[in-house]
């Protein structure tokens, strides 16, 4: 698979970029790694989705340390969390079978670039002072350990299935129902993450769908863009790492749209 210099130079840069994009906004390296491992690589999309979760599952354990170090890690009130999320991404893994997406990226993409242009637009605390006065989250952290169970165990099968890491979706719930600051809901959510997508890209592992020649060389990137990211996001207040997970996200969600729409044409 590395027979060229190309293919291993663009596999190498995939992981960096990725890294550094989990690291910064606590996101997933699934956008980067499946486009090159199906369309570069041409790769089925079973390998991409086990690929995914492997290399998330490194990129959470580096960044979610460097987090820990600077005092942004605090897991054991949601461990609940972690621990639902765990089986139900074992679970999400059993079922990853040939299904189709295009209208669940087309949903996606739209949540997406919304969110991300809401961060653009107010930062981290106006949004969060914005949801919390037009949403009443008081009943979910009323009933937390129910709530961790529930969430828990939808992130978790999404990343299982889908091969999407897991720390954006429970970044939002730490910040949300926790209260926790923005760094010390990304720092959390990283290492949880280490644990779910883990779970996940072992079971993908069993059924063989992981390359790891290809997941390797990934990593290696992933390690230094998401330390790199990491020590970023813990040097910048939470407003302009709010704006800069926006952009992100805006990038992320228009190419999920390209990618559906692409299709119909």
């Amino acid at each position: 698979m590395f027979d060229d210099v190309l293919s291993t130079t663009l596999t190498f840069i995939t992981g960096f970029g990725s890294g550094l994009y989990v690291g910064i906004a606590s996101g997933t390296a699934e956008p980067f790694i499946i486009p090159l491992i199906t369309v570069v690589l041409g790769s089925s999309i079973y390998n991409a989705i086990g690929t995914s979760l492997f290399v998330d599952c490194i990129i959470g354990l580096i960044a979610g340390l460097v987090f820990f170090r600077k005092g942004h890690v605090n897991i054991k009130p949601v461990i609940l969390l972690g621990v639902s999320g765990v089986i139900c991404s074992l679970i999400g893994s059993y079922f990853s079978t040939e299904t189709p997406e295009s209208n669940l990226k087309l949903l996606i993409a739209f949540v997406l670039i919304l969110f991300g242009y809401m961060l653009l637009r107010g930062g981290i605390k106006k949004n969060v002072e914005t949801i919390n006065e037009k949403v009443n989250f008081s009943r979910f952290q009323r009933h937390k350990q129910l709530s961790f169970v529930l969430f828990g165990g939808l992130i978790g099968f999404a990343s299982g299935f889908t091969g999407m890491g897991s720390s954006g979706s429970m970044t939002i719930i730490l910040i949300f129902i926790m209260g926790y600051s923005l760094h010390q809901a990304i720092g959390t959510s990283l290492l949880l993450m280490f644990f779910i997508a883990g779970a996940g890209s072992s079971a993908h592992s069993f059924q063989g769908n992981i390359i790891f020649q290809t997941a390797l060389m990934i990593s290696l990137g992933a390690a230094i863009g998401a330390t790199v990211g990491s020590l970023f996001a813990n040097r910048i207040d939470e407003d302009k790492l709010g704006r800069t997970i926006g952009v992100i996200i805006i990038i992320l969600g228009s190419v999920f749209l390209f990618d559906v729409l692409i299709k119909y044409i």
